[in-house]
């Protein structure tokens, strides 16, 4: 499996990589306005520059254990399909090129088809790659992701 540029996020303490081709933006913490009757992971909408962007908290989104949501967290700002979706993360680090890094996987290492699509080691830190597409299921996305 091939790996690409990436956006280097953190979550949890552990680390993540978006494709950087889905990533229209990141902006900083932004007041989010909360929804009624939406699934738990969708913490509400913002407002930025005409659009309005629904806002996933990763944390609750991926499952991470005994995540705080931070203060200070970043939405990024990713294109699926023809919508805008933010993700909040607590932090983004840095753009990465993993051309020619080694990728495990994810059904190598038995996860299940999903938010992932492998792990890669570089500089000694374990980062798991997402799959921006799978950040909802098709039912999920006919709930609350309408064009």
């Amino acid at each position: 499996m091939r790996a690409e540029k990436v956006l280097l996020v953190r979550l949890a303490g552990d680390l993540y990589a978006i494709p950087i081709g889905a990533v229209e933006e990141v902006l900083p913490a932004l007041p989010i306005e909360p929804v009624p009757q939406c699934p738990a992971f969708v913490r509400g909408v913002i407002f930025v520059r005409g659009h309005l962007i629904p806002v996933l908290d990763g944390g609750e989104r991926i499952g991470a254990k005994a995540h705080e949501r931070s203060d200070e967290a970043n939405i990024v700002c990713l294109r699926i399909g023809t919508r805008l979706v933010g993700v909040e993360f607590d932090e983004v680090l840095d753009l990465l090129d993993l051309a020619g890094a080694e990728v495990l996987p994810s059904r190598e290492i038995g996860a299940r088809d999903g938010f992932f699509t492998g792990v890669v080691e570089q500089d000694g830190r374990l980062i798991r790659l997402l799959d921006p597409e799978k950040l909802t299921s098709a039912a999920e996305k006919d709930e609350w992701l309408r064009a």
